[in-house]
């Protein structure tokens, strides 16, 4: 009976003997991964079975022995991840030294390694001093990439009972200064500015005036030229639709043309002020994320500066064709067609209520998704993919809660061509048209259903501390006191009560 070790091994051995290229086709190496291994041969052990006395041929049969005992051994995966793996001196070699078969795109596995960035001259940056330099390393709150987290006035001091313990057992931490000498809830400030009571000023090279004066508002600006791009495209996409008799485009194109449009805007500012681009977003992102309230206001008037912008750019760009199709239907241009692009109003037959909770329903899922587009716990898409999921998400929102209401999802979106429209000449009564619907429909309902989406969402999943929900109860107490100082002493408001408030402060610390 023959031994069947020794049968595979004589095999092995004939196998070795009639293809001399064994060893360079098996493990995927040239000529110079070979030289290089023959002269630091005399530096590595010997393998175990293998005599430095044998031939080459001889290494070679013992090394495919081991290679097939070991798959034996243990099954598919090993083979798997021998195989996944390529050597160093494959990702080195050029690229028409290797077959592609990679849906990746020529060169993507085995190709040379490509340049990390665009090119930079020596000298570029000696003549830009602006290039590359953040504005302070500050928190972006992007909707195109995952959201940051800050230390909020309800995670400091003791937030957890472990904490507490161990101050009242070890002496603890040093505690916190007193209320009226901490700083508003805000992003973090440097030592520098502690020392000085400001932020450190910027010692960055500026071309000329608009380059300093871009530099601080970089954000507003960023906010407004984000939300005229998307109302633009959007609202041209429901032109191109309505003046046409729907020749040029359906409710679905047009659902499309929104999604896409704000994708568009999303993509273009999102590194810089975020791309918010809807109210509802921001106030969210400043009540749940830790983004700075004192700037919402800001982000808000750019983004209603920017949907009159694009307002106006609209009803130029389709004025023409408006006019032809108020001519050709014998009606005045208010109650043509066109007005169903331009602003958002309920079906006759749809109740108040109805047509709330349409838009509450909306921006609560909206607001809900982009939560977890930015929750880096949560399976976050890959880089890039935030603002195309976005997209998406608005289309199939349009598609599936636009007949009611027409679909605003945010506040400015209505407000801004529904003045442009007033000033037009379309009349005055399109702020009163059903129930003044543009202040309670496209503003209450979308900001409040923005703020419970994004509440259900942390209430179920998100476990990160920047959120009240997961404060612990007098961090929540605590919190809501400092800014109620904060806000008295801004306001000027209440000074006798600011003691109080303080006190209240100390006594909910710990």
């Amino acid at each position: 009976m023959v031994h069947p070790v020794r049968s595979l091994n004589k095999e092995l051995d004939q196998v070795d003997t009639e293809s001399k290229d064994y060893r360079s086709s098996d493990s995927t190496e040239g000529e110079s991964s070979k030289t290089d291994q023959d002269e630091e041969s005399p530096q590595r052990e010997p393998r175990k079975g293998v005599s430095r006395n044998k031939s080459q041929g001889t290494e070679r049969t013992n090394f495919s022995r081991k290679k097939s005992h070991a798959s034996h051994r243990t099954g598919v995966s090993q083979n798997q991840s021998y195989r996944s793996q390529p050597p160093a001196t494959m990702r080195n070699q050029s690229y028409g030294s290797q077959a592609q078969f990679s849906l990746a795109g020529p060169n993507a596995y085995y190709g040379p390694l490509p340049h990390q960035g665009a090119y930079m001259h020596p000298d570029y940056q000696s003549y830009n001093p602006q290039y590359g330099n953040t504005q302070g390393d500050k928190p972006v709150w992007s909707l195109a990439q995952p959201l940051p987290h800050v230390v909020r006035d309800g995670m400091r001091y003791g937030a957890l009972p472990e904490d507490r313990k161990e101050e009242r057992e070890e002496g603890g931490r040093e505690r916190p200064p007193p209320a009226a000498e901490e700083p508003p809830t805000d992003i973090p400030q440097t030592d520098e500015a502690r020392q000085n009571g400001e932020e450190p000023q910027n010692e960055m090279g500026f071309f000329n005036k608009w380059s300093k004066i871009r530099y601080h508002l970089r954000e507003p600006l960023g906010e407004w030229l984000g939300t005229t791009l998307a109302i633009t495209l959007g609202l041209c996409g429901g032109l191109a639709t309505y003046t046409s008799d729907q020749q040029a485009g359906s409710w679905m194109s047009q659902a499309a043309c929104w999604g896409f449009s704000f994708m568009i805007g999303i993509y273009i500012v999102g590194g810089i002020s975020g791309g918010h681009l809807n109210p509802a977003i921001t106030i969210s992102m400043s009540l749940w994320r830790g983004f700075p309230a004192r700037r919402c206001v800001i982000y808000i008037l750019a983004q209603l500066i920017g949907a009159i912008t694009a307002g106006g750019i609209a009803y130029a760009i389709y004025h023409d064709a408006i006019v032809n199709l108020s001519v050709e239907s014998n009606l005045p241009q208010s109650e043509t067609t066109a007005s169903q692009a331009f602003l958002t109003l309920p079906k006759q037959f749809v109740s108040p209520a109805t047509a709330f909770f349409n838009e509450f329903l909306g921006t609560a899922i909206l607001v809900g998704t982009i939560m977890a587009l930015g929750d880096d716990t949560n399976a976050p898409p890959g880089a890039g993919m935030q603002a195309f999921i976005i997209g998406i998400i608005i289309t199939v929102l349009v598609l599936a809660l636009g007949y009611n209401t027409g679909g605003a999802f945010n506040g400015p979106r209505d407000f801004g061509p529904r003045l442009v429209a007033v000033m037009a000449g379309w009349g005055g009564h399109l702020f009163k048209e059903y129930h003044a619907w543009w202040i309670w429909g496209p503003w209450v309902a979308d900001i409040f259903g923005g703020l419970f989406g994004a509440f259900i969402y942390d209430l179920v999943v998100f476990t990160g501390g920047e959120s009240p929900i997961n404060y612990p109860p007098r961090r929540r107490k605590r919190a809501l006191l400092i800014k109620e100082k904060n806000l008295r002493s801004k306001l000027r408001l209440g000074r006798r009560k600011i003691g109080d408030i303080e006190r209240a402060v100390e006594e909910n610390q710990d």
